[in-house]
């Protein structure tokens, strides 16, 4: 019988330290909404938002890259934990783990998220 696997990705603001995972990615290198027109750091992430992160060619290429790289993990270890983070962990950390669950959820992966910093908003 297969092992169910189980990946637990956390997303978080670096500014308040990393969350306990075994693995972590930083998203800042994707352009803030919080910092463009018609958003604020406080703002929930809605349909445009996503549009903007998303949208962005380097969000599609870390997509690509990293869900065949948590694939491998999977393979590997039973029990994944992944640290999503950004500046805030507000935006960007969250809409690119929620693509990241969507794909694993696809798959039959039990997929646990946890937005640490929702707590802040």
């Amino acid at each position: 019988m297969a092992t169910q696997r189980r990946l637990t990705l956390l997303t978080f603001g670096f500014k308040y330290g990393a969350p306990p995972a075994n693995y972590y990615f930083d998203v800042s290198f994707l352009k803030n909404p919080a910092r463009e027109q018609g958003w604020s750091l406080f703002d929930q992430p809605d349909d445009g938002m996503r549009q903007f992160v998303l949208g962005q060619p380097l969000a599609q290429g870390f997509l690509d890259t990293v869900i065949p790289l948590i694939a491998v993990l999977l393979e590997a270890d039973a029990d994944v934990r992944i640290g999503i983070g950004c500046s805030s962990g507000r935006h960007r950390s969250n809409i690119v783990a929620e693509e990241i669950e969507r794909h694993f959820l696809d798959l039959g992966v039990d997929v646990r998220m946890v937005r640490r910093e929702e707590t802040y908003a």
